[in-house]
């Protein structure tokens, strides 16, 4: 069975609720978007743009066929509130392709309630480095 490689930076970072919405998802350890920066936007939810000068840490996911189905229902795929794409990820020394969620709406908005907890838990819980955790809680206001 064939298995997605995805890059997780937001909620998605949260082990415990990746373990809920996707039982059959493995974590593949960190990895880093380049040129691209993470925003919470209007509609209180993680996103990323891109910008040459920055990078998105996160986390790689492998998901079977039916762990991407509930992603794509959970991200709203289908609504238009995510759409998937496919960008290269550098993760130990390599790079390869790996599938993303990005909101289209750009403009920079606060979170939703207890939304950024889960974001930072998973951050801390991976350890990506610890500046970028002080700038993703920086987005709490």
């Amino acid at each position: 069975m064939s298995k997605t490689i995805y890059f997780a930076y937001g909620s998605n970072l949260d082990p415990r609720q990746m373990a809920l919405r996707c039982p059959g998802s493995h974590a593949k350890g960190a990895a880093v978007l380049k040129g691209w920066r993470f925003l919470i936007n209007e509609r209180g939810y993680a996103t990323i743009e891109e910008d040459p000068t920055a990078e998105v840490h996160g986390q790689i996911w492998l998901l079977t066929p039916e762990d991407e189905a509930a992603l794509d229902e959970y991200e709203s795929v289908d609504e238009g509130n995510y759409q998937k794409k496919v960008l290269k990820v550098h993760q130990g020394g390599g790079e390869g392709d790996s599938m993303v969620y990005i909101d289209h709406r750009l403009k920079p908005g606060k979170p939703q309630p207890s939304y950024l907890q889960g974001i930072l838990y998973g951050a801390a819980h991976f350890e990506l480095p610890g500046d970028y955790q002080e700038e993703l809680a920086r987005w709490a206001g």
